[in-house]
């Protein structure tokens, strides 16, 4: 039930970002809109990608944005945003990206299970390239049920 986690307002399909850090605001904004991170937190993310590299872009496209609970997640939460002009994030490997998931996480071990829905949701075969080519609020929800069906 990967829906159950998902900020409300938070699945943005085929958004232009002008670069990485717009694409963290708009991943970070329903979260913040409803109180699972504070303001805080996105600028911990964009430091870390800073100061770390691109570690945070996991696959190609995909991006799962996140910082550490104390860094200014309060609950837990995320957000799917799909780009329609994929955006480099210095990743070799893995760059552009098209799918940036923010996760919030208020502790370490809560997130646990939401982990292992996304990865699930992730590793289903060509399930998210389906999800970056959604152009609904309703079929990307329909994507999730189609997952949790099989």
């Amino acid at each position: 039930m990967l829906e159950e986690y998902i900020a409300p307002g938070g699945i943005m399909l085929q958004e232009v970002c002008r670069d990485w850090e717009d694409c963290i605001d708009r991943g970070t904004a329903p979260l913040l809109r409803s109180h699972a991170v504070l303001p805080s937190y996105p600028a911990a993310i964009k430091r870390n990608h800073r100061e770390m590299g691109p570690y945070m872009v996991i696959a190609p496209g995909i991006m799962l944005a996140h910082a550490r609970p104390e860094e200014g997640a309060t609950a837990l939460g995320l957000t799917i945003l799909t780009l329609r002009e994929p955006v480099v994030f210095g990743s070799e490997q893995n760059d552009p990206v098209r799918l940036v998931i923010t996760l919030a996480t208020p502790d370490e071990k809560s997130h646990m299970r939401m982990l292992e829905e996304l990865s699930e949701f992730l590793m289903t075969d060509g399930m998210a390239d389906r999800l970056m080519a959604a152009e609904s609020v309703t079929s990307a929800e329909n994507l999730f049920q189609e997952v949790r069906s099989a």
